[in-house]
């Protein structure tokens, strides 16, 4: 030890050394990993800060955007040491360095909650100083632009930490969408030729499906049928979530799953081909005439309109049908605990159904 100082170690925080450097000449040095909170306004201006900038720090709270604005805004020069460890609390004057070295960050646990150890008031050496300065000029100075991107990726962070601990685990949810030919003509009182002034306020226009649902019968029966099969896995029991066409999965058993309803995409199609391929002239017959019949409500129609509106729409239903609106498509999702807004149901009972292989009742969410 030189300049007469003796050190000690203690069980403390970083306290007791901010308040010795408060009387000492020269340069502030803080060296902290993380810092959530600043020294006295007093002691900043001009104060050199090594630490480190994680933007999953950040998002965790290790680090706090706001005690390193404060410390850039106080006229500290901050810059930022990858990989930095080291906590130390120094003055340099000269050659001459006193401080104290230790376990505690700049941090409110670092100051008082957690049982730290540090040493000092104690000397520095001029060889660990040009070490040392070697250290701070090999780091990259932060200004608050680089803080605020920081920051930005750490609110996002913090978003995708906070999701995955309410992730179920074991379970995934899986959404589908059926197209099962559901396309509709709407007759509105323009096309059929009313005139701006002679049109009913809130009326509102007919729409007639291409297609009854009672022709659409062996695709969803079909739908319906090979479901109810896939819920029965190699290793567990799917189960049909409450008011919506959505399964939850037992992880192991999804791409069997999913490997199914491709199956039943290309059989559902070949299904409702061959439907279309003997049916077509008849459906479209039927279309025409309950849009006929639903044209009989616009009493102020104009007759000559209306039969161009049938014949256009004889071109639309040909037009839909060739298409193939058939199929099925779905999404894979990571279910939560918690849903985020109110529900009619707990997803909780049957995802614990799930993974205890409970069998569900079947709730019918196909649509006709």
């Amino acid at each position: 030890m030189s300049d007469g100082v003796a050190g000690q170690t203690r069980w403390d925080g970083w306290m007791p050394a901010m308040r010795f450097l408060e009387t000492r000449p020269g340069t502030l040095w803080i060296v902290s990993p993380f810092i959530t909170t600043t020294p006295p306004a007093a002691l900043m201006k001009g104060a050199r800060v090594l630490t480190t900038l994680d933007p999953a720090r950040l998002a965790s709270g290790g680090s706090s955007f706001q005690a390193l604005a404060a410390l850039i805004d106080g006229d500290a020069e901050v810059r930022i040491l990858p990989k930095l460890h080291a906590k130390m609390y120094l003055r340099m004057s000269g050659s001459q360095a006193v401080g104290y070295s230790g376990s505690a960050n700049l941090t409110q646990s670092g100051a008082r909650l957690n049982h730290e150890v540090m040493s000092g008031p104690e000397a520095f050496s001029i060889g660990f100083m040009r070490d040392f300065t070697q250290h701070w000029a090999a780091a990259t100075r932060l200004t608050i632009p680089d803080l605020l991107q920081a920051q930005e990726q750490g609110a996002w962070l913090r978003e995708n930490l906070a999701a995955q601990e309410l992730i179920e685990d074991g379970v995934v949810v899986i959404l589908l969408d059926t197209q099962m030919l559901r396309g509709s003509f709407e007759l509105t009182e323009s096309k059929v030729g009313i005139p701006l002034n002679e049109r009913t306020k809130g009326f509102r226009p007919a729409r007639v499906n291409f297609v009854q649902a009672q022709h659409r019968k062996p695709g969803t029966d079909l739908i319906r049928t090979r479901l109810k099969r896939l819920q029965s896995g190699p290793t567990g029991q799917a189960v049909k979530l409450r008011g919506s066409l959505s399964f939850a999965v037992p992880v192991r058993d999804r791409d069997s799953f999913q490997d199914g309803l491709q199956d039943l995409h290309s059989d559902l199609r070949a299904v409702m081909s061959k439907l279309i391929s003997q049916h077509v002239e008849t459906w479209r017959a039927d279309f025409t005439a309950r849009l006929q019949q639903a044209a009989q409500r616009y009493v102020k129609a104009d007759p000559e309109r209306v039969q161009l509106v049938l014949q256009g729409a004889a071109v639309s239903f040909d037009k839909y049908i060739s298409k193939m609106d058939v199929g099925l498509s779905y999404g894979t999702y990571l279910p939560l605990q918690t849903p985020s807004r109110p529900l009619a149901h707990d997803f909780r009972t049957y995802f614990q159904g799930v993974r205890e292989n409970q069998t569900l009742a079947w709730e019918d969410g196909v649509e006709e």
